[in-house]
């Protein structure tokens, strides 16, 4: 063996507290391996009886559990197919070879008597083991994290912070289902910004912007937690109402038309912008109501609420 590449293997932390001359007599009768950047080393799903030690170039184990896969860099003096030769498996995850790589290529079975005869290196196994779990949960905690983050902006309007139609669209009709297995209310609203054109006209787009998210914020404020607010479109929001009868919408609807009316819009200056008004359509769930005809009824209300002079809301 090489010096470099012998001094690489008795160093490593698998053989690390165990220098004898049987370790440096049994590593040296073991073969290496040379692999070209991007040859694959391990295959999930094949067998695989050896335990590789990278003397040179750098490998990748691709970890799985995300759309995007993680990756975890085998350096020289670590290790890789250790999991399959513990536990008989089958290699789980692919390891391939970043660049040019040199190994050290270890039988199971000469690895197994090395570890009868110095203890030792069944420990530092061990740790090593340990270490790669560790590493594992936490890149996947990480990418669970990130697809969350992904998945929420995904049906997230961006500007108001409420959720979006395409939210509306899976959300609606599982809560009519929840509400037609536990017979229980539910009322959807309608509402729409009055004026809006006129108000960005005359306070700018960033004005228009400004009203939009300061109505999503009374709403978020106005409504209980188990209420939800998406932005329909435009100047439209959808409030869903669960557990709420018809008289007890109308309820919240009032409140919410004096709340807009008294509540100043902050531009992002910090000016002080007139407030919003807005006016609201009002249709409670009943029997085999789909999403769709609901979404209707509540519209052709808040039409009426406009008809009838607007800052209001109608049934």
């Amino acid at each position: 063996m090489h010096p470099s590449a012998h001094d690489i293997a008795v160093q490593s932390a698998l053989f690390r507290d165990t220098a004898s001359e049987a370790v440096r007599d049994a590593l040296a009768a073991c073969p290496r391996r040379r692999l070209l950047a991007q040859d694959l080393l391990l295959t999930p799903g094949e067998p695989n009886r050896t335990l590789y030690l990278l003397l040179s170039g750098t490998l990748q184990v691709l970890l799985s559990g995300s759309d995007t896969p993680e990756s975890m860099a085998i350096v020289p003096g670590e290790c890789v197919g250790e999991m399959s030769v513990i536990d008989g498996q089958r290699v789980s995850a692919p390891v391939v070879a970043a660049d040019d790589c040199e190994l050290l290529a270890i039988d199971v079975d000469i690895l197994w008597k090395l570890a009868d005869r110095h203890p030792m290196i069944a420990r530092n196994l061990l740790a090593i083991m340990a270490e790669r779990v560790r590493h594992t949960n936490q890149s996947l905690a990480e990418s669970h994290a990130r697809a969350e983050t992904s998945q929420r902006d995904a049906l997230t309007d961006a500007l108001t912070g409420a959720f979006n139609r395409r939210w509306l669209g899976e959300m609606l009709p599982r809560h009519l289902q929840r509400a037609r297995v536990s017979q229980r209310p539910f009322a959807l609203a309608m509402l729409d910004l009055d004026h809006f054109k006129r108000y960005n006209d005359t306070w700018g787009h960033t004005g228009g912007d400004a009203a939009l998210r300061a109505t999503a914020g009374l709403l978020r404020t106005q409504l209980r937690p188990s209420d939800q607010v998406a932005r329909y479109g435009g100047e439209e929001f959808c409030l869903l109402l669960p557990d709420t009868a018809l008289e007890q919408a109308r309820i919240v609807a009032e409140r919410l038309v004096l709340a807009a009316a008294q509540q100043p819009v902050r531009a992002n200056d910090g000016s002080e912008l007139p407030p919003v008004t807005f006016s609201l359509g009002l249709a409670a769930h009943a029997g085999e109501q789909s999403a769709e005809q609901l979404l209707k009824t509540a519209d052709a209300a808040l039409y009426r609420a406009k008809q009838a002079g607007r800052n209001r809301y109608a049934v």
